[in-house]
């Protein structure tokens, strides 16, 4: 009977901290889900849907296309070029690099970043704020796949890991957090909380 009870409390211990752990993330990550709070949702908000308001749609509204402004456009505004800024460039500055800040990986414990969603509202990947200018964007399995650079209020254009611009960017969607947009403007479907 000592035995089973010793070995009862043992494996308690062992997973109490598994379990916390898992708590904090399900509590960090609750104030970020889409599934819940329907507010954080563009399929069920109009307001933060650009496909139902024109205002935060860079096809309707050119402000906050890089396409259409060269002041958010990475092509023409070289201070928001990270090939030509490397203050902007994780490759150059290691206080961007997740291989030298590993707080900056989604997998570190003390990880707080951003989500993005499918259109659905499933997680595709994880966003780590790196500074207030730079965004780094990570996989569903926290592989790194490139960031976001700050272009202007509303915009933020999408690099790959390299610092080559994908023509891709996040638009500001006046509420809770961005929508993601291929280099016509479309709407990927794609949203950060």
């Amino acid at each position: 009977m000592v035995k089973t009870l010793l070995f009862v409390f043992i494996a308690f211990i062992s997973f109490s901290p598994h379990l916390e752990a898992q708590g904090y993330d399900y509590v960090l990550f609750k104030k970020h889900d889409p599934k819940r709070d329907s507010n954080l949702s563009p399929a069920t908000n109009p307001a933060i849907n650009p496909d139902s308001n024109q205002t935060i749609n860079p096809v309707y509204n050119w402000n906050i296309n890089p396409f259409h402004n060269n002041d958010v456009s990475p092509a023409a505004n070289k201070s928001i070029n990270p090939m030509v800024n490397s203050e902007l460039n994780p490759q150059i500055n290691e206080v961007l690099h997740p291989v030298f800040m590993k707080s900056l990986l989604p997998a570190n414990p003390s990880w707080n970043g951003l989500y993005m969603f499918t259109r659905s509202n499933e997680i595709f990947g994880y966003i780590s704020l790196a500074s207030q200018y730079v965004m780094l964007s990570f996989d569903n399995n926290g592989s790194w796949n490139g960031y976001f650079v700050k272009a202007g209020r509303n915009t933020y254009n999408f690099f790959n890991v390299f610092g080559v611009w994908t023509g891709m960017f996040l638009c500001y969607d006046n509420a809770s957090g961005f929508n993601f947009f291929d280099k016509s403007g479309k709407w990927t479907g794609m949203h950060i909380k």
